[in-house]
C-alpha cells in the first residue's frame, strides 16, 4: 500500500513540474530559432495554403478598369447638361436679383434707380439718381427729371453681364399680348415710394407698368427654360 501511494505522489509531482506544451507551427508562420526547430515547409505545402488568401488576377483587374471606364462615358453627357443648366439657373437667379436690388435700393435711399437692359450687349446696369442739393435743399430727381446717362446726376451701381454665360439666351419681353414682344432695350425703374415705370426706348417717357415683364433664360443646348417675372409692384420673382 505504501508503495502504490508513493508512486502515485511521484507521478503527481512529474506533472505538476512539467514544462508547457510544445505548440505546433503551421507552414504559413516559420518556427523559432531553437534545437528543437522543425525544418521549413515544402513549397507546395505553402502554395496549397496561400491558395485560398490570393489577390485580383490582371484580367479581373482589366475587366474592373473597363467597366468603370464605359459607366463614365455614359454619365459624361448627362453631368455637363446638368452642369450647364446650373449655370442657367444661376444667370436666372442673378437677373431676379439685380430687379430686387434696384427696389430695394429705391425704397431705402429715397431716390429713383433705374435697370437697363440692352440686348446688344447682353447687359443689366443698375443707375440711381444722385440727391441734388439745391440751395440748401436735397432733392432727389425722379424716373422721369433725371438724365440716366449723365454721370454727374445719376452714379453707377452695379453691372450683370450676361452674354458670358455659356449657351443662355436671354431675352425680356414686354407684358403685350399672350406671349409678350421681345424688346432690344428696357428701362426698368423704381421710385421712393414703391411705384415702377417702363419705357422700351431711351428718348420716351416712362409709363406706369402694367403687367409683369418677363426675363427669359433658355439653355440653348437642353432647351431649359428659366423666367424672371416683374410685376407691377416692382418684386422680381424667379419661376422655376
Amino acid at each position: 500500500m505504501q508503495f502504490h501511494s508513493l508512486a502515485r505522489a511521484t507521478q503527481g509531482m512529474r506533472l505538476a513540474f512539467a514544462g508547457p506544451p510544445v505548440r505546433s507551427f503551421s507552414c504559413s508562420r516559420p518556427p523559432p530559432r531553437g534545437p528543437g526547430r522543425r525544418p521549413a515547409c515544402p513549397p507546395r505545402a505553402r502554395a496549397r495554403r496561400r491558395g485560398g488568401a490570393r489577390g485580383f488576377t490582371l484580367p479581373e483587374l482589366l475587366a474592373v478598369v473597363i467597366l468603370i471606364g464605359i459607366l463614365a462615358a455614359m454619365a459624361s453627357p448627362s453631368f455637363i447638361n446638368a452642369m450647364r443648366d446650373r449655370r442657367v439657373n444661376r444667370a436666372a437667379m442673378e437677373i431676379s436679383g439685380v430687379y430686387r436690388l434696384a427696389r430695394y435700393r429705391a425704397l431705402g435711399r429715397g431716390t429713383a434707380v433705374l435697370v437697363r437692359w440692352t440686348a446688344s450687349t447682353g447687359l443689366f446696369e443698375v443707375r440711381e439718381a444722385l440727391v441734388q442739393d439745391v440751395g440748401g435743399s436735397l432733392i432727389a430727381n425722379s424716373c422721369a427729371n433725371a438724365t440716366w446717362t449723365d454721370p454727374a446726376t445719376t452714379a453707377q451701381v452695379t453691372r450683370l453681364h450676361t452674354a458670358g454665360v455659356e449657351l443662355a439666351e436671354v431675352e425680356l419681353r414686354d407684358p403685350s399680348g399672350t406671349d409678350g414682344t421681345v424688346q432690344p432695350q428696357a428701362d426698368v425703374c423704381f421710385t421712393a415710394r414703391g411705384r415702377t415705370f417702363v419705357r422700351y426706348d431711351s428718348t420716351s417717357g416712362f409709363t406706369p407698368l402694367v403687367g409683369a415683364l418677363r426675363v427669359n433664360v433658355t439653355n440653348t443646348k437642353t432647351t431649359l427654360l428659366r423666367r424672371v417675372f416683374i410685376p407691377p409692384n416692382g418684386v422680381a420673382r424667379l419661376a422655376l
